[in-house]
């Protein structure tokens, strides 16, 4: 099945209901649910999983590194702690070299400590004003790393999660040719307006229909940079012509709507816990009155669907008859897309940013349990 977009709904004819009852009568539908889902990683079975090897070593100078750091150290604990972003790095770029693994973990770590800043329970959560201030000084401050005069010093005052990403930015530029250069500075860009429209979407007075919040999480899920840097990890530049090529964007762009897709199966417990109810399952049962097994059942058929499309698209990408270099990078290029999703499946599995361990059996079933949230 292929999802169209051309005729989104607006917000304003979401639903029927209204606001307060519509959250509630949500939730009271859902609360004390249980359902067990399948091992994510089987509906992927050609896609890599792999390890970088250096996990311990790189994080021994990530503790290093978050003592400089200007965030709440109860924050840098628990995503420490729960979070274990050395080695979602390690699955995201298994073959690339120690010394460039530091710089790819502290991008995540930045990405996990911004984006929670805005997320429900963050100190932006219903300051409007102030997450406009704050993408407007993250973006400030990827034209002044990213752009063609770099600048890599943070004006003073700025936050700590803009001061941070100074450095983080200035290595990876160091990295980077020209062409990767720009086009991380428009899906930064991208990303960061994201996350400010995803924001006003849950600070609406309705629910977003599944359609809409799959589109719009498209760009603030973070997944496209996170691709470009494989050119900074793998040490290659992709031409601009085989990135825009119709069949690696169909492929940029699947993979991204599969990370997203597993990313609110695997996280709806956390979310519904704290009554952050814009999960594409929730969506999915209060638009469409489906049951929690049926909403469930829809999201992991639709991972099928874009796993067989991205499939497809592989062999319709313009490769060369005499530049195997070139071949290699496109299908590093590839491959990287792909372990943005295994590799981000793998590490929901092996850390308790999500969910508890225990609730994992021997095949690698999870069951989720919505058996509380906060009534709002």
């Amino acid at each position: 099945m292929t999802i169209i977009f051309d005729r989104v709904p607006t917000l304003q004819s979401i639903t029927q209901f209204e606001p307060e009852d519509e959250r509630q009568t949500l939730i009271k539908g859902v609360l004390n649910q249980k359902i067990l889902v399948p091992d994510i990683l089987s509906l992927m079975p050609a896609w890599p999983c792999e390890l970088q090897p250096d996990v311990d070593e790189v994080n021994k100078e990530i503790d290093t590194w978050l003592s400089t750091v200007n965030v709440a150290e109860e924050k840098k604990v628990k995503h420490r702690v729960r979070g274990n972003y050395t080695l979602l790095t390690a699955m995201y770029y298994p073959h690339c070299k120690k010394d460039k693994m530091l710089a790819l973990t502290q991008f995540l770590y930045w990405i996990f400590f911004w984006d929670d800043e805005i997320d429900t329970g963050g100190e932006l959560t219903e300051d409007d004003e102030g997450t406009r201030r704050c993408c407007e000084e993250t973006n400030q401050c990827i034209d002044e790393c990213l752009g063609p005069n770099p600048n890599y010093t943070p004006p003073a005052g700025s936050r700590g999660t803009v001061e941070m990403f100074y450095p983080i930015l200035r290595d990876l530029r160091s990295g980077l040719g020209p062409v990767a250069t720009e086009r991380l500075r428009r899906e930064l860009h991208d990303y960061v307006n994201g996350v400010n429209l995803q924001q006003c979407v849950r600070r609406a007075d309705y629910l977003p229909n599944p359609w809409y919040h799959f589109l719009i999480r498209c760009n603030d899920v973070g997944v496209i940079p996170s691709i470009t840097q494989n050119e900074y990890a793998m040490e290659f530049e992709l031409p601009d012509h085989i990135r825009e090529h119709p069949a690696m964007e169909m492929i940029v762009q699947e993979c991204t709507k599969i990370v997203i897709l597993l990313n609110d199966v695997l996280s709806l417990q956390k979310e519904f816990r704290v009554s952050q109810l814009e999960n594409i399952v929730l969506l999915f049962m209060n638009t469409y009155s489906m049951s929690l097994h049926d909403a469930v059942g829809k999201v992991l058929d639709l991972i099928r669907d874009h796993y067989a499309i991205c499939e497809a698209a592989e062999k319709r990408l313009p490769w060369s008859a005499t530049d195997e270099k070139l071949n290699a990078d496109i299908r590093e290029y590839i491959r990287g897309c792909q372990r943005l999703a295994t590799g981000t499946a793998h590490w929901s599995y092996s850390c308790e940013r999500y969910f508890k361990l225990s609730q994992l059996n021997e095949r690698r079933e999870l069951l989720i349990d919505l058996s509380y949230a906060a009534l709002t």
